[in-house]
This record gives structure tokens, C-alpha cells and sequence, in this order.
């Protein structure tokens, strides 16, 4: 099948949901997400393999299906955005994705040296039998493998993706995510936790966000304020959050905590 070279280079854009994306993708769950394509020319069900560029570790630390034709939107550059400029999209559905990569880009060159693995521009095709070798290789790989898929697989996905909508278009597993996260941070918003502080680098840049107005309740396609009607939590807290339906507010659960801290602060036998 065809496969496209799409590229990441984090000096350039601070991917601030890619640590719970890498969660998301090794529990089997579907994550998507949009992403600078270069030229219109994809379709549903090609492949694509995202490389990481601009710094080290660089090499392929993704790899999936495009999950959308081309779109436009306003270019992802804030400096070419405010100049007007615009730039074509695909969404991307993850089937592998690490913060390590997969295979190294020294790899890569060393056995495929006559293509050009360090393009000015993502979206670039990938020759044929280098790409046949890498997906397969990525498929069969013990700790990111999945199940190839079939363009028509791709294309029911794509048609029963449940969306939000907002000023753009937000899909409710990356960007509307990433948006919150850019906001509010990686603490939780009931009890103040942070992954990275129990969990040190394994945990940076970790949180789950839960939504202040459920979707399921909500009823097809609705605005969503990824500022103002997201907000990240911790595992724990999510969960308790979602013990009641509908959802206790963020406030209710802060107010339960403290009830319970209170009592566990207040001497045995003491009155209530």
C-alpha cells in the first residue's frame, strides 16, 4: 500500500498530549490526530511512518493508518498562521507510537540509504520496498506490533468518528485534549497530583482529561471549549468523578476529599 513520510521535530511544536497518545495507543485504544501532510495526494488507508527530527533520539517513533482525504486549515507556524498562510492535513490513526524510536534514524539510513529520510517537508512518499519492509517490521514487533488493517477498516472508523465542534474542529482524543492540557497543565484539578512527581520522567507529561459536560449526555455534535470544558485529572480521581451519573462537578469531589481528611484528622472518639 502506499506510505507517506510524515515528520515531528519538537523544537518546532510541543506535542502536549503524546505521553497519554503513547498510553492510549499500547492499551489498544484508537488515537487520532491531525497532521501537516505536504501534498493533497492521500487517501483513507494508506500508511503512514512518523518520524521524529531536530533532536536526538531521532528515527520512526510512530506509525498507522491516514484515517482522512486532505483538509486546510490555518498553518500550524503561529508566525505563518498570523501572515494568513494555510496548510493541508490528514488525520493520522496511530497503531504504534513511542517516545523512543522504534527505529533509528542511523538504522534507517544504513539500510535504506538512498532515500531521503530528512525531508524539508512531511508527507513525502516512501519507496515501495523500503516501506513494505519497515511497516512489516513495525507490525511484527513484539511490544508495539498491531493488526494490519484494511482501507475500508480505516474508512468505517473514519465515517463513525464521534467529533465536538469548536472555532476548528476538534476530534475528542487529541486536539481538544491537547488544548486543555496547553491551558491547565499535567496537575490534577481535584487533588493536585502530578504523575511526573510520584513517577519522575516515566510520568512527565501525563494526565487524563475529563470532560465537565459528558458526551455521552450531551447528544451528537455540540460546542466544545477545550479551555473552559476540559480539565485534567488524575486515574484516581477520574474514576471517582464518574462514580455517580451524572458525573460529580470537580468542586462536589474536592469537597468530599476534604470531608474525608477532616475525618481522618479527628481524634478516635471524638463526636461529630
Amino acid at each position: 500500500m502506499p506510505t507517506f513520510l510524515y515528520t515531528w521535530n519538537p523544537d518546532n511544536w510541543n506535542w502536549v498530549d503524546q505521553a497519554d497518545a503513547i498510553r492510549r495507543v499500547n492499551d489498544g485504544e484508537p488515537y487520532e490526530r491531525y497532521w501537516s501532510c505536504g501534498s493533497k495526494k492521500k487517501q483513507i488507508g494508506d500508511a503512514f511512518l512518523l518520524m521524529r527530527l531536530g533532536v536526538e533520539p531521532k528515527g520512526i517513533i510512530g506509525c498507522g493508518y491516514i484515517s482522512s482525504e486532505p483538509f486546510i486549515k490555518p498553518h500550524w507556524d503561529a508566525e505563518k498562521r498570523a501572515a494568513g498562510k494555510r496548510a493541508a492535513r490528514t488525520y493520522l490513526l496511530f497503531k504504534a507510537l513511542s517516545d523512543r524510536p522504534l527505529i533509528s534514524l542511523a538504522e534507517l539510513q544504513r539500510r535504506f540509504p538512498s532515500v531521503l529520510w530528512t525531508p524539508q517537508q512531511g508527507g513525502v512518499a516512501v519507496p515501495e520496498q523500503a516501506a513494505a519492509d519497515i511497516v512489516g517490521e513495525l507490525m511484527r514487533n513484539a511490544a508495539h506490533g498491531f493488526r494490519p488493517q484494511t482501507p475500508d477498516e480505516v474508512r468505517r472508523f473514519a465515517e463513525g468518528r464521534v467529533k465536538t465542534i469548536t472555532v476548528s474542529t476538534y476530534d475528542r482524543s487529541s486536539e481538544a485534549r491537547a488544548a486543555c492540557l496547553s491551558r491547565h497543565g499535567y496537575a490534577c484539578a481535584a487533588c493536585g497530583f502530578t504523575f511526573e512527581s510520584k513517577y519522575a520522567a516515566l510520568g512527565a507529561g501525563y494526565i487524563e482529561v475529563h470532560h465537565l459536560r459528558q458526551l455521552a449526555d450531551a447528544g451528537g455534535e455540540h460546542e466544545i471549549d477545550p479551555e473552559q470544558d476540559l480539565r485534567p485529572v488524575c486515574a484516581n480521581c477520574h474514576r471517582m468523578l464518574h462514580r455517580r451519573r451524572p458525573p460529580l462537578s470537580i468542586e462536589e469531589l474536592v469537597k468530599i476529599m476534604k470531608g474525608a481528611a477532616a475525618d481522618g484528622a479527628r481524634p478516635r472518639g471524638a463526636g461529630r
